[in-house]
């Protein structure tokens, strides 16, 4: 179970937007040879929009008494949580958008906030993984920009799908979801970044 918890914790959602940033500025091919100063700015505004002012909100909804917990293991409970952190990718997309940036940054917050608040929708319902969510999008990025610029980047897609089955194996150990669960997550993840992508 140990190894399970800490593959959970590695690869929770909240990290996959800066791991999306960190592989397309260190791999993308013209992005790589980016100003240090643009690269700054983008990390700055993906890293507080997306890492650090959703976990500023946690404290507060638990506060407020709008989670019991920071696992939020009741799909329920994660409804308020997600909305929020859509709207802060949708934030940080603009604040890009605004900038300049290359548009793939961009576009990716607004497919995983499409993301996002697809899994608000499901958990009206039905528990969707959005852990899996968070690497099939990952994925999906990466995978579409390597097909539209013509990228050699099947290592690093290699390295992806083998966490993707180890957030996937692990999520199911825990006994977090069912393996429709899991499968409907990742492809949800995917196909939306990656269409997104590919639209560009």
């Amino acid at each position: 179970m140990r190894p399970a918890k800490i593959l959970s914790f590695l690869f929770h959602p909240v990290f996959m937007p800066l791991a999306a940033t960190f592989i397309l500025l260190s791999y993308g091919g013209w992005l790589t040879m980016m100003p240090a100063r643009s690269k700054v700015y983008i990390y700055m505004v993906i890293g507080i929009t997306t890492l650090a002012l959703p976990l500023a909100i946690m404290p507060l909804l638990r506060f407020r008494k709008m989670i019991t917990g920071y696992y939020m293991r009741d799909s329920a409970e994660r409804r308020v949580p997600l909305l929020i952190i859509a709207f802060l990718y949708l934030t940080g997309a603009f604040i890009l958008q605004r900038a300049r940036a290359p548009m793939v940054f961009a576009v990716f917050l607004n497919g995983s906030s499409m993301v996002i608040l697809a899994c608000a929708l499901v958990s009206w319902r039905w528990k969707i993984s959005n852990h899996m969510a968070g690497i099939g999008g990952v994925i999906g990025l990466i995978l579409a920009v390597a097909i539209q610029w013509m990228l050699n980047m099947e290592f690093v897609l290699v390295i992806l799908f083998l966490v993707a089955g180890l957030v996937g194996y692990a999520r199911l150990k825990l006994d977090e979801h069912s393996p429709a669960q899991v499968y409907a997550g990742f492809l949800l993840g995917f196909l939306v970044n990656f269409f997104l992508i590919r639209m560009i």
